[in-house]
């Protein structure tokens, strides 16, 4: 948000605590999603893969079936120096599919 109040965001986000797994260099972790846009997601992880790395992420969908979607990691809490914020990082997605952009919609909606 502006200094004014108002939402600056360019995209919709959804805010769900969604469960994933990610593999990202040799790096393998999970944690969850805390937001998400048709374009990226910021996931909670005591794990945080280097910024610019490619991410792959699995995730799990109440109906208990798996979605997969790639992406970059852009950055990381630990670049904020506030050691206070709980760990996590932010993704790029750079390869949408049709089941990321169909579970994208139903949390929006749900």
């Amino acid at each position: 948000m502006g200094p004014d109040g108002k939402e600056r965001r360019r995209l919709k986000r959804v805010v769900k605590r969604v469960p994933i797994r990610f593999e990202a260099g040799g790096l393998r972790g999970q944690g969850h999603i805390k937001n998400m846009t048709k374009e990226g997601l910021f996931i909670r992880s005591h794990l945080l893969p280097e910024p610019e790395t490619r991410v792959r992420i699995e995730i799990s969908t109440k109906d208990g079936s798996k979605v997969e979607v790639d992406g970059q990691v852009r950055w990381t809490t630990a670049q904020l120096g506030d050691v206070s914020a709980p760990p996590g990082f932010g993704v790029m997605i750079t390869a949408r599919t049709p089941e990321f952009l169909e579970l994208f919609e139903s949390l929006l909606v749900g």
